[in-house]
């Protein structure tokens, strides 16, 4: 599958933004302990997410074949609206990824494989030019399958985008930080 080159663009803004938010200030887009994250909602308010051109909301609602990753050499994995990435070593072997995307317009994205731990944190980031809305500060939820509630995981926002640390795979979402 060729890229274009707006997609290479955008892959690499994506990039270089989430290391410049891993290497600036005393914050670091790690996620927090358990006693940092809020009591768990039911249903937050997930932001509306831009149609990127040349797509339409079938085609994210289609399963879309995964990406291999290195487990020596890491890799970055995005489907134009959130991107992942994967340092050396976070995965024990080489692996498929794949990001799914069930309820789009909702910033809502479902990462395999499901469950997956990682060795080092993962960093995930959305775009914010995929963002349909005026708000500039987001934070990020985890669905807890065992409680059934959205947790707050925190995030951190820069101009471009919001980043947070993964330690594992399963369903997240962005919210505006005031809920």
């Amino acid at each position: 599958m060729r890229r274009s080159k707006a997609q290479i663009f955008l892959t690499s803004i994506t990039f270089l933004s989430v290391l410049a938010a891993m290497g600036c200030g005393t914050n670091s887009p790690v996620t927090p302990s358990q006693d940092d994250t809020l009591p768990g909602v039911e249903n937050p308010l997930f932001v509306q997410l831009t149609a990127s051109s040349g797509s339409s909301s079938l085609d994210l609602l289609a399963s879309s074949p995964g990406t291999i990753v290195s487990a020596e050499k890491g890799g970055i994995v995005t489907n134009g609206y959130y991107t992942l990435y994967f340092p050396p070593g976070a995965l024990d072997e080489d692996t498929e990824i794949t990001i799914e995307m069930p309820r789009f317009p909702e910033a809502v994205v479902e990462l395999g494989p499901h469950g997956i731990q990682f060795n080092k944190p993962v960093t995930m980031s959305l775009s914010h030019d995929m963002v349909d809305s005026d708000v500039d500060s987001f934070i990020v939820y985890w669905f807890n399958e065992d409680s059934g509630l959205w947790e707050n995981i925190g995030g951190e926002t820069s101009d471009q985008s919001t980043t947070v640390a993964l330690e594992h795979f399963s369903e997240y979402g962005h919210a505006p930080e005031k809920l």
